[in-house]
């Protein structure tokens, strides 16, 4: 699931970020002096919602003033993955020597934006962000074939190497982002020296359900979703998830287009308990611009996101050592609250 966080939770300051103060941090260990003093704009984050098909939209985009000024990258490439499989696109900015800060996006399939530059203070960190496989700059697009969990933590890893950092100093992650980085730190402990973790999405079959379930998000706009239903063919309405899965991945363009539009009325309107039914249609109505990450959102959310959500809980154990910071809305409607509580 996507960098997808419109919703305010508590007037709760943040330790370590005051642009952040609309959201409940529920994290239990406080982050090094060093990233509280670089006033990390996870406010902004959890602010504006970074939709990659509607970046550029300014009504999805209502934490405008919280982000650091505009910058460019200074240095962008394409990092060819061990299994020859996939070219992935990466940029590198802000301070050379200063701390170095990986933002992993969400979805999976999002891809990152300029405006993830702009989460962190440039004077204190290198910032590095990178599409994963099949999202945005990175090739092929919508690639779906050897694109599991896995491949994207030996990707961060191999990322790691060829860019010559000795350690991430600070990994920030959002929904699917979240998942990943703790994916990533639980497998290279001493490779991660902390963590920010908003909008956590666990991958249990639970989560997974919830948000195409009438018994979750169902719950909230029964009308829409009676609707997202109904798009398909009786036949297939017992399997959601794996129904639009396939039918995102279609070879025929008309089914991929009528499977998008339809996902993008559902899951747009549950970027906010008063969605914007106008934007939403607008949207839903041009599904060639919707880029290739609900496919391959779809194809992980079919396959459990390639892992063990309860193993992924278990090996936390390693990461005990590592601070890290978490932020959740309230009212979140993709990722509930509850993933985020001890």
């Amino acid at each position: 699931f996507g960098s997808m966080l419109s919703i305010p939770a508590f007037h709760t300051p943040c330790p370590f970020a005051m642009n952040a103060s609309r959201w409940t941090v529920l994290g239990r260990r406080c982050l090094p002096r060093w990233t509280r003093g670089a006033a990390l704009c996870l406010g902004a984050a959890v602010a504006a919602p970074l939709v990659p098909w509607r970046r550029n939209t300014t009504a999805w985009c209502q934490g405008e003033r919280s982000l650091f000024p505009e910058i460019e990258a200074r240095k962008s490439g394409r990092l060819e993955t061990k299994d020859g499989s996939c070219s992935l696109y990466y940029e590198v900015s802000g301070n050379p020597k200063g701390k170095v800060a990986l933002f992993l996006h969400g979805g999976p399939g999002d891809g990152c934006s300029p405006k993830h530059r702009r989460l962190f203070d440039p004077e204190a960190f290198c910032i590095v962000i990178f599409d994963q496989r099949g999202a945005g700059q990175s090739s092929p697009p919508g690639f779906n074939q050897h694109n599991k969990t896995e491949n994207l933590v030996q990707d961060i890893e191999q990322l790691r190497e060829d860019l010559g950092f000795e350690a991430w100093d600070l990994i920030v992650g959002g929904s699917w982002g979240s998942t990943l980085a703790l994916a990533y730190a639980t497998k290279f402990p001493e490779l991660v020296k902390a963590l920010v973790l908003y909008s956590i999405f666990i991958p249990s079959q639970e989560s997974i359900d919830f948000v195409y379930s009438p018994q979750g998000a169902g719950l909230f706009f029964p009308e829409a979703y009676e609707s997202f239903v109904k798009a398909l063919p009786s036949d297939e309405r017992s399997n959601l998830i794996g129904s639009y899965a396939k039918r995102l991945d279609s070879p025929d363009l008309e089914v991929r287009r009528s499977a998008m539009s339809s996902y993008l009325r559902w899951i747009l309107r549950l970027l906010s308990v008063s969605p914007d039914e106008a934007i939403i249609e607008e949207i839903a109505q041009k599904p060639d611009e919707a880029g290739y990450g609900p496919s391959i959102e779809m194809n992980y959310m079919a396959n459990g996101c390639f892992m063990d959500a309860q193993q992924l809980l278990a090996d936390c154990f390693r990461i005990g050592h590592i601070p890290c910071t978490i932020l959740h809305g309230r009212n979140d409607l993709i990722c509930p609250p509850a993933n985020a509580w001890p």
